[in-house]
């Protein structure tokens, strides 16, 4: 796991690529409310925390497809929660001068701002249409890894599953000061997730659209097993003088999907709701840690795939040559199938844009090959093209689509369509100077034509040497 970066509150994300950015993920994240629908999932005895759904509905509603299907299994025992006080009866909370929801201050300086009634999840909204149950829990100290106790003038509630899952949520009434309290939690549970071996912290995003505005946090640490971790996804909101915190996890062997801000948006949704006011729920999120990589020169940009349609890739990987560990040595498409070493190449990289909201969607591969010379590119470049125009497999149909020419590169686009699999790829190669770049993109749907294809090698090719 990457190190976290010394100042996460300075990262910032601006100009045309994060405005596109922002416009792809409010398309993906439009959400007006709802219930959790799926927790932890269960497959062939490993136990994988999944990032819970909700659907618009403030009711549970039948089962979700396409969550996995959960059955028993037996977790290692959470340390044992000690006796806590009852949680305190929101009405109760607050001075005793009586002081309402309202955010007054009483005369000796002291707030008198309570959480109102009805502004905690309740076990409804926890339960899912799965097999695994959830049951009420004591609020307060807790035995997920980072998680704080209930502030003093704070409301909390927890629920656990058979499956040694905790569901946890605090509302932080502070008059005044909710923007500071939102920001100090964060520091203290990315500076807890770091802050020794048995802790990681995995994502930090930021939230807005929701309340007025948030984080979204992963990190995973003790209780251990040789095979586990626990794993917690905090989900922090502040709405006017509010700061609620939702905590949910349990143990799991890894964490491989973007946090969801489904929690964040039900838990503002309700708190608004108990205040009689409207919370915004269109959540938009950018990725704070681990940093974004930047553009790289001489190769494609984020602008250069917006420009081409593909508005959603807003995020390309490292640089990985060949002899990184995982380092591409071949082209690794079957209608790019020329060994660049065999033909001279003294180095081979690769990298990709992906949609950091939707791993395993949509994916641009880029690769470079660097010859020694000039010759030896072009001699590589006109074998590799040659090559590309025979299938190779069962059901492959291979059309050539177009030339692109400049100053001083050249190249060729084709589309692949295999009639067995039903699939279709467009990929093209050219080469400039010393160097044979290819692109090539697995079509989901038809967001990509062959001409959109032949500007972004072009684009490609132009920007080789920087």
């Amino acid at each position: 796991m990457s190190s976290l970066e010394t100042d996460l509150a300075g990262i910032s994300l601006s100009g045309p690529a994060a405005a596109r950015r922002r416009a792809a993920q409010r398309t993906r994240h439009q959400v007006t409310g709802g219930v959790l629908a799926g927790v932890a999932a269960v497959a062939l005895g490993v136990f994988a925390i999944s990032p819970p759904d909700f659907v618009a509905s403030p009711e549970p509603v039948g089962p979700v497809t396409d969550s996995p299907t959960t059955g028993p299994t037996t977790p290692s025992e959470p340390p044992s929660t000690p006796p806590v006080e009852p949680t305190p009866d929101p009405s109760e909370t607050g001075s005793p001068d009586g002081g309402g929801q309202n955010g007054s201050t009483g005369n000796d300086g002291t707030s008198s701002l309570m959480v109102p009634p009805d502004a905690l999840l309740t076990l409804d909204d926890v339960i899912t249409e799965t097999s695994e149950g959830w049951a009420e829990a004591g609020a307060g100290d807790s035995w997920l890894p980072c998680v704080p106790g209930i502030p003093s003038d704070g409301v909390g509630i927890a629920f656990e599953s058979a499956y040694g899952s905790r569901f946890e949520q605090v509302v932080d009434p502070i008059a005044g000061g909710a923007e500071d309290r939102l920001e100090d939690l964060r520091a203290e549970l990315t500076e807890c997730a770091e802050s020794g071996d048995d802790f990681h912290l995995v994502q930090v995003w930021s939230l807005s659209g929701v309340g007025d505005g948030g984080y979204l946090i992963v990190w995973n640490g003790p209780p251990t097993t040789p095979d586990t971790a626990t794993y917690v996804t905090a989900s922090l909101v502040r709405t006017g003088d509010f700061v609620s915190a939702v905590f949910h996890g349990g143990p799991g062997q890894d964490y491989n999907a973007p946090a969801q801000p489904r929690q964040a948006v039900l838990s503002a949704e309700r708190l608004c709701r108990a205040m009689g006011s409207e919370c915004p729920a269109s959540p938009e999120q950018e990725r704070l840690y681990p940093e974004p990589v930047s553009d790289v020169d001489g190769w494609l940009t984020i602008d250069d795939l917006a420009e081409v349609g593909l508005t959603a890739l807003t995020e390309g990987s490292e640089v990985m040559d060949s002899g990184d560990a995982g380092g591409a040595t071949d082209y690794g498409f079957v209608g790019l199938e020329r060994d660049p070493f065999a033909d001279g190449a003294e180095s081979l990289e690769q990298r990709t844009y992906t949609d950091p909201l939707e791993p395993g969607g949509q994916v641009v591969n880029q690769l470079r090959a660097t010859f020694p010379d000039a010759e030896t590119a072009r001699a590589h470049h006109d074998a590799l093209a040659a090559a590309a125009e025979q299938p190779t497999q069962p059901g492959d149909v291979v059309e050539n689509t177009g030339s692109i020419s400049g100053a001083g590169y050249h190249g060729t686009v084709w589309v692949l369509s295999n009639t067995e699999f039903g699939t279709s790829w467009l990929y093209g190669a050219a080469v400039s100077g010393n160097v044979v770049t290819v692109v090539y993109y697995g079509l989901i749907d038809d967001e990509l034509s062959p001409d959109q294809m032949s500007h972004l090698l072009e684009l490609a090719a132009q920007r080789i040497g920087g």
